[in-house]
């Protein structure tokens, strides 16, 4: 499924298992003995760190308390990744941000958006026809 300006699933996982492996190598500690405090196999943990596998969150509270680390800096350590520090989340530029909100419509949805952009340029009224009852005089 794409999402427009989201971040994908394997960028999770990829940063995911890069926040991880870089506290284990900061600490100077092997796979094998994170995976056995964490109770999982060091090929698992491989996975994880190279993002190749997902890892539930009761096995990443494990991985981080192994790492004395809490599960909430791990979060916000990988929030950092996936900002990125330079790139802003939305362009600044009006005519980006359209053409990145509307790149993954397809030609029909892209075609209601313009409708509707249309309708909304056009002062966002149409002529009202009155409807309910008229007095009798104006019949």
């Amino acid at each position: 499924m794409n999402f427009a300006l989201s971040v994908r699933p394997e960028d999770v996982r990829r940063h995911l298992g890069a926040v991880l492996r870089a506290h284990r190598e900061g600490q100077g500690r092997r796979l094998s003995d994170i995976a056995a405090e964490a109770g999982c196999s060091p090929a698992y943990l491989s996975e994880v760190e190279r993002g190749v596998k997902d890892v539930s969150s009761d096995r990443l509270v494990a991985i981080a308390y192994a790492l004395s680390v809490s599960p909430a800096r791990v979060f916000a350590q990988l929030a950092e990744a996936l900002e990125g520090p330079d790139e802003p989340a939305w362009p600044a530029d009006p005519r980006q941000r359209l053409n990145a909100a509307t790149s993954v419509l397809d030609a029909q949805s892209l075609a209601a958006v313009a409708s509707f952009s249309t309708f909304l340029a056009s002062g966002g009224t149409e002529p009202r026809r009155r409807i309910g009852f008229q007095p009798p005089s104006a019949r």
